[in-house]
């Protein structure tokens, strides 16, 4: 898939409203035919970033403390499943585009897209695999892990009527605070996991780069050119921010 459009508009200061930003560009994409294919890439400032059956837990409120503490701010997310950390030194990758396939295109979007993700990885000298890893966070049958042993990023999808989400997360450096949070939220939220699974790039490979691993993954998709995000969409985030807060 050749990605038409790149989209780097976030807010450092507002996390939830980068969430909310990411419902606003599915629902944009889902409503207009000629809507273009989509890649928003950016660095997020610290967030921890709840799935929707994080939030419905009774211990979810103790989470969310407990990452505030640790000076990531609190969000739920529209896709994927538990809670994820991630911050400055963070690719966030989030793909739009239209759709026709509803749920049935999910498991074939997911082996087309993933090994992609894991030859660009490997190009960059790190032993990216596909495979969950036991006692990771957010599990899921699409991790993208290190050597077998570490979680290195969670593929997720989010799919409305006529367009679908494709997101992953990936920790480029500095994976201490992301293993600290994570350890005391899970705990909060009394489920299981192994801190020494939550790995960055930089665990296997020193010498990789946040903006080498931005330049490969668009030089894989193959964007076309920059997108501006226009007022309507910005409005139209801002109006869902509240169903992102934690």
């Amino acid at each position: 898939m050749t990605i038409e459009h790149l989209l780097t508009t976030h807010f450092p200061d507002d996390p939830v409203l980068d969430a909310a930003l990411a419902t606003a560009l599915l629902r944009r994409t889902a409503r207009e035919p000629n809507a273009p294919a989509l890649i928003r890439v950016y660095s997020p400032a610290r967030t921890l970033s709840f799935g929707r059956l994080d939030a419905v837990r009774p211990q979810f409120p103790a989470a969310a403390a407990a990452a505030r503490r640790h000076g990531f701010t609190p969000v739920v997310r529209g896709a994927g499943g538990r809670a994820a950390a991630y911050h400055e030194q963070t690719l966030v990758v989030e793909m739009f585009s239209r759709d026709t396939e509803g749920m049935v295109g999910a498991r074939p979007r997911f082996q087309r897209i993933t090994p992609r993700l894991v030859d660009v990885l490997r190009k960059l000298g790190v032993d990216a695999r596909i495979g969950p890893v036991p006692g990771e966070y957010c599990p899921g049958d699409w991790t993208v892990n290190g050597a077998g042993r570490v979680k290195l990023a969670g593929t997720a999808q989010r799919i409305v009527a006529g367009a679908w989400l494709f997101g992953f997360e990936l920790v480029v450096s500095d994976s201490d605070p992301v293993r600290a949070v994570l350890t005391d939220v899970n705990a909060a939220l009394e489920l299981e996991f192994d801190p020494g699974t939550a790995a960055s790039l930089t665990d296997l490979n020193p010498d990789v780069t946040l903006e080498q691993v931005r330049t490969a993954i668009l030089a894989e998709v193959g964007v076309v050119r920059e997108w501006t995000a226009d007022s309507d969409v910005l409005d139209e985030a801002a109006t869902l921010r509240d169903a992102h807060v934690a």
